[in-house]
């Protein structure tokens, strides 16, 4: 069974315009998970209710699942992850976003 993430506990949300808002894991996140090595979007992934299933991911401790922590429509996903999954495992914002809703 698939470890759940879709909470501030687990997850950062920052504002990157008036009306978009980016999503990615946090460091405790990172650090209970470990090294990720996989990393799978949600088919057509345009729009989200909370707790729907934005992202599917291996880490070395666990499989887990994202859940989106709010509703909204997809503006933008972080294709890199699917060639990099490893970017997740990066503090740099930049890098380890999900998706960006509006």
């Amino acid at each position: 069974m698939a470890q759940k993430i879709d909470d501030s506990k687990y997850l950062w949300q920052a504002p990157v315009s008036d009306t978009h808002t980016r999503i990615g894991l946090n460091d405790l996140a990172r650090s209970e998970i470990g090294e990720i090595s996989f990393a799978a979007f949600s088919k057509n992934l345009s729009e989200v209710v909370e707790g729907d299933v934005i992202l599917s991911f291996e880490g070395a401790k666990a499989v887990t699942e994202v859940h989106s922590p709010k509703a909204g429509k997809v503006a933008k996903i972080n294709t890199d992850l699917l060639d990099h999954p490893e970017y997740l495992d990066d503090a740099d914002h930049d890098k380890d976003w999900i998706v960006e809703l509006y």
